[in-house]
């Protein structure tokens, strides 16, 4: 799709993830995501102050905020949700990327991603006695978020979004991994 096909679509949100690592596992670990994300917004934030002068109003621009809110539905056994919630308690930083995984945007096998780093301002999870147990977070980014290009590992690429299977049975060595 060229480029202006694609100004004529619309970006999908369920399209944009959220991937997790603690900075010290960098060298150790894969970014993981955390399952059953069900929304999050990445948003930026600036003061102004206004100036009266004489001459008219002059606008004095403050330091960029960002943070991410995050709700997805707790899993029985996601060890990215333990990472985070451990993260969280211990004051941990961590790096988060917002990866947008629609297949139209994607070059050389990498996706357009959003990175930064910071740390979970709060973690609260809700259990509702008629509703699914719910996450809720606030990641603070520290500094400016960077804007580039992420490659996601088999795992997360295959938990995204499983791929076409025949109708014969699997052999030995093909995996029998859903999302």
């Amino acid at each position: 799709m060229n480029e202006k096909e694609l100004k004529r679509q619309m970006l999908e949100g369920k399209n944009k993830i959220l991937l997790f690592r603690r900075l010290e596992d960098a060298h150790e670990e894969d970014a993981a995501r955390l399952v059953f994300q069900r929304e999050h917004t990445f948003e930026y934030e600036r003061d102004l102050d206004r100036i009266v002068t004489k001459d008219g109003v002059v606008v004095k621009v403050g330091e960029l905020e960002a943070n991410v809110d995050i709700d997805a539905i707790q899993s029985k056994k996601d060890p990215t949700y333990e990472m985070l919630q451990e993260a969280m308690i211990k004051g941990e930083k961590l790096e988060l990327w917002e990866v947008n995984i629609d297949e139209d945007l994607k070059e050389d096998d990498k996706y357009p991603a959003v990175y930064c780093q910071g740390y979970l301002e709060n973690w609260s999870p809700a259990s509702s006695a008629e509703d699914e147990a719910e996450i809720n977070s606030n990641f603070v980014v520290e500094l400016e978020p960077q804007f580039g290009m992420a490659t996601l590992t088999d795992e997360v690429e295959s938990a995204v979004q499983y791929a076409f299977r025949d109708v014969t049975k699997l052999e030995e060595d093909e995996g029998n991994d859903g999302p």
